[in-house]
Order: structure tokens, then sequence, then C-alpha cells
């Protein structure tokens, strides 16, 4: 454990909350969040895993988003992955996403992970789809609807 990370979770043992500046830098938040997950799980601390992934979920962003997707794969974190996946799901941050090589990374630490990129994407896609079809039809009735008032006016 990194000694940042211990001073984290004295802190929380201590006090039920994590000191201000943990995770605020992006560059050392997932080391020192993965290491509090460890010790959350070794110590079952329920808080301080709550308390991580809450912290995690302020972070998620196009550079974070496929690490934090697969800090949430490998330590059970429902809330977390849910956010990553609804967050790759927006078809601007999925193309952003795309483009980064993080995928790769992806593939190789969790693949079922990318399973569900993948899945959250289309179900997207196709959702969206469902709406504009639903937003076609019913313009297509409003017009025979006003039609047929003209018609008979």
């Amino acid at each position: 454990m990194h000694p940042e990370s211990f001073e984290a979770l004295l802190h929380f043992m201590y006090t039920d909350s994590l000191p201000e500046m943990t995770m605020n830098s992006l560059k050392d938040g997932p080391v020192l969040a993965e290491d509090l997950l460890i010790a959350a799980g070794r110590y079952n601390l329920k808080d301080l895993k709550s308390l991580t992934e809450n912290k995690l979920c302020s972070h998620v962003g196009v550079s974070t988003v496929l690490l934090m997707l697969a800090i949430a794969e490998q330590y059970q974190c429902c809330k977390l992955k849910k956010m990553c996946l609804g967050f790759i799901g927006s078809r601007a941050n999925a193309w952003a996403i795309m483009a980064t090589n993080d995928i790769e990374n992806l593939a190789r630490s969790s693949p079922s992970a990318v399973k569900d990129v993948i899945v959250e994407i289309l179900n997207t896609r196709m959702a969206r789809s469902k709406r504009l079809i639903k937003a076609f039809i019913f313009a297509c009735c409003f017009q025979m609807l006003l039609l047929v008032f003209i018609w008979y006016s």
C-alpha cells in the first residue's frame, strides 16, 4: 500500500471520512482508490468502499472512464460501473473514448467490461432510434390530423 493510501485509510478509520486531498489529483487518484478499495475489502469497511466509489464517480471523464470502469469491474463497484457505462453511452463521449488507446488496455485487464461497453453503446443507439421513430410517427399523425381538419373546414 502506498503511504498516501495508508494515511487516507488511517484518517478514515479515525474520522469516518476521507482527507480532502484524497483523489483530487487525477494522476494519483486511481492508484489511491485501488489501494483504498483493496483495504475496504480486506477489512470489511463498507463505508470506505462507498466513499471511495463516490469520489471516483466525481472523476469520471473521457480520459478516465475506462480505467474507472476496470476498477469498478474488479472491485464490484456497481454505482461506479453504472455511471461509467452511462457516460460511455453518450454519442459524443463514445467517439472520444474510442479515439483513445485505453480500450485496448481495458480489453486486456477486463474483457467482460468491454462487452458491457459494447452493449451500452448498442442499447443507447437503439433507444435513440426508437425515440426518433416515435417522434416521426407523432409528426406524421399530427400532419394527417391537420390535413383532415383542413379538408373538413
